[in-house]
């Protein structure tokens, strides 16, 4: 299908070029579900949270908010992701920018990443968490409005975004080489656009509203798009934006998530 589709835009040679970058990902899709547990894959709601460990609070001690977690006993399995565990994502809903510092987006003060390898600590409770909510004034607007089941599957992606990776896989940027593709045709280049496929997702290649972070770096750290968030009817970044986590491949493969870079943007 994506070879038919690539075949009426652009020459062989090209065709060739574009599925040579095709790689896997865990397509992530929600599904509405109350009463989820507290281990399970999810959007927004109460995550696992070990007792042994202080809750996650941003620089001024204000509680961070879980956006998502992943349980990977749930997930199929992807070249260097975890098979087992719990990798955890909590993002600040008390600060306008959700936790996002363009200074450091390393920073872990608006946003935390947590990894744990087991689930049999006892973990704060829901009704613990929400209590620590309740002494909290600011209004707050949060990115996902409920609690969603994570569901994933292993899709295939090729890389047809403006990012680091285009750069990296085409050695030039992506109008310079979109444009040399389609001869600066902009019909055969919005069919082009539409066979992109990112979405919410683990893994694979990312997509931005605005602009990568990493474009201007010749070799970026954080070269792996570990997670990735996109707006839907109840998830909103902003005007429907996306949020992206990135790491370096080899601490993905070491389970060190210390050193994550955040991102979000919206139209």
């Amino acid at each position: 299908m994506m070879r038919d589709e690539l075949e009426k835009l652009v020459t062989p040679e090209i065709v060739k070029q574009i599925l040579a970058t095709e790689q896997e990902r865990i397509s992530l899709t929600v599904e509405k579900e109350a009463g989820l547990g507290l281990t399970v894959s999810k959007a927004g709601g109460r995550g696992y949270l070990p007792k042994t460990m202080d809750y996650p609070r941003n620089k001024d001690g204000g509680p961070l908010s879980l956006l998502a977690q992943v349980n990977f006993a749930e997930m199929p399995d992807l070249a260097d992701f975890p098979t087992t565990g719990l990798l955890a994502f909590y993002i600040d809903y008390l600060d306008d920018l959700t936790g996002l510092d363009f200074d450091d987006q390393t920073k872990q003060n608006g946003f935390r990443v947590l990894y744990f390898e087991t689930l049999d600590a006892d973990s704060y409770s829901e009704e613990e968490q929400d209590a620590l909510f309740e002494a909290v004034s600011d209004e707050f607007y949060p990115v996902v409005d409920g609690v969603f089941r994570l569901h994933g599957e292993i899709t295939k992606q090729v890389i047809l975004e403006e990012s680091y990776d285009f750069e990296r896989a085409y050695g030039a940027t992506f109008y310079e080489v979109t444009d040399k593709w389609t001869n600066e045709d902009s019909a055969k280049f919005d069919k082009l656009y539409e066979l992109a496929s990112s979405s919410s997702q683990l893994g694979g290649s990312p997509f931005f509203t605005q602009e990568d972070p990493r474009l201007g770096e010749e070799t970026a750290h954080h070269d792996t798009l570990l997670f990735q968030l996109d707006s839907g009817d109840e998830i909103m970044w902003g005007d429907m934006g996306v949020g992206n986590f990135f790491i370096h491949r080899e601490d993905l493969k070491q389970r060190d998530f210390t050193n994550v870079m955040y991102n979000w943007d919206c139209y």
